[in-house]
């Protein structure tokens, strides 16, 4: 078993209003968990543990998704716990198409080993989507933004959310439905969460 322990944590649930397209045809809960799911499949056969906080379709709230993570018993002390929160932007209230596009990431306030995980995943992420809008804050030296998201505000685990692609812009609309893409996303996820197992010394 690998010392990165995966903690994927799907967005929100069948029954939150507004997490969707204008049309109605995509879903922000349906996409996050398949997501999850292929996710899940790719890195248990590279022999992570990968753990979910939330299994149902519903919202479970996001104290217990945070506590879910903080309470999570590692197999042994060289073990460290990564959390991955996967979600769609949103431009607008959802009731209308918008105009931005592209992802960023989010990691919580100040400089932490999150940041190094965020800067990761978000360098493969350009390299790998190169044609994609990459939205970023480089106020503080790094790509990440920042916010105290309650899932990415536990104890003793490192976390990051990923906002991919606006679901309120029909030109993202459609990436977020190509199953090519969405493939595409998981590669470059997989590859990230590789090379940081692969150099847990060096990232603290």
């Amino acid at each position: 078993m690998r010392d990165l322990v995966i903690i994927l944590d799907p967005a929100h649930g069948s029954d939150v209003p507004g997490k969707s397209s204008p049309d109605g045809k995509h879903k922000e809960y349906i996409w996050s968990r398949m997501i999850c799911n292929k996710l899940k499949t790719q890195l248990s056969s590279l022999d992570f543990r990968v753990e979910i906080t939330n299994k149902t379709d519903k919202e479970i709230g996001l104290s217990n998704r945070k506590n879910f993570a903080s309470n999570l018993k590692l197999d042994n002390p060289r073990q460290v716990k990564f959390l991955v929160s996967l979600h769609n932007n949103g431009a607008g209230d959802g009731t209308k198409w918008a105009n931005a596009r592209g992802f960023e990431i989010y990691t919580t306030p100040g400089q932490t080993r999150s940041d190094l995980f965020a800067d990761i995943i978000f360098n493969n992420l350009k390299k790998d989507f190169p044609t994609y809008k990459a939205r970023v804050d480089l106020s503080d030296g790094d790509n990440d933004k920042e916010s105290k998201f309650t899932v990415l505000m536990g104890s003793g685990y490192s976390a990051v959310l990923l906002e991919w692609l606006f679901q309120d812009n029909r030109e993202d609309v459609a990436l977020l439905t190509s199953d090519m893409v969405n493939d595409n996303l998981v590669n470059s996820l997989v590859g990230s969460f590789m090379y940081i197992d692969n150099n847990l010394d060096k990232l603290k």
